[in-house]
């Protein structure tokens, strides 16, 4: 072979050769490149993950913080509706729609009776000044109250009679005086509504007694006056 054909063979080798580390080197890169692409996709599907959740939770609070909002709404709206009770003449409580008296039991009744006291009358026509003066458009009702001891000698059924006929006594007291009986309520609680517990005498003294509501028929019914 000559020199020239020798030559030309080894230029040939070295292109071969030149060629084949290119294509190591490209594929080297395009495999680097693949895996560094592969960890780039999964840290945006990562991202995208995360701001779907990010999503969801800003969603859930939009929704919780709109609830919370409504709430707020309807309690200032109950607030601006309610009515703050009038002034009460003096020993009378304020309520809603009106004022309210409480006299105990025995300064109006004898124990186990129904019959009005003389004393009590006296009292009583103080409370129709009120009621016909501060009160006179709204509604009377009369609540009996006793303690928790069981009737052994009165004769009535219960303490829930006890309580009824007293607050008849004193709606019919107030009948007398003038107040229509239109505006006129009598119930009996008997021992189911005690102020406190009827665990001493006092407490039980306290629990008996009659209280006296004027209050708006609207308030307590509903119904217009």
């Amino acid at each position: 072979m000559d020199r020239r054909a020798m030559l030309t063979v080894t230029l040939s080798l070295l292109v071969v050769m030149t060629t084949g580390c290119a294509s190591r080197g490209n594929r080297n890169k395009i495999t680097a490149l693949q895996s560094r692409n592969a960890v780039l996709t999964d840290q945006l599907n990562r991202g995208y993950s995360d701001l779907e959740s990010a999503m969801r939770e800003r969603d859930d609070f939009n929704t919780r913080l709109s609830s919370a909002l409504a709430e707020i709404n309807g309690l200032r709206g109950q607030l601006a509706q309610r009515v703050d009770p009038e002034p009460a003449p003096p020993g009378w409580t304020a309520v809603p729609g009106g004022a309210m008296i409480a006299i105990e039991g025995n300064v109006l009744f004898s124990p186990g009776k129904v019959t009005l006291r003389k004393n009590a009358r006296r009292t009583l026509d103080g409370i129709v000044s009120i009621i016909e003066g501060e009160y006179v458009s709204k509604d009377i009702l009369v609540f009996g109250h006793t303690d928790n001891r069981p009737i052994k000698k009165s004769g009535w059924a219960d303490n829930w009679q006890l309580s009824a006929e007293r607050s008849l006594a004193v709606v019919r007291f107030l009948r007398e005086r003038g107040v229509q009986p239109s505006r006129l309520v009598a119930a009996g609680c008997g021992e189911h509504r005690s102020r406190v517990p009827n665990n001493s005498e006092p407490n039980r003294s306290a629990n008996r007694r009659v209280e006296i509501f004027a209050i708006d028929a609207q308030a307590w019914t509903g119904r217009a006056p």
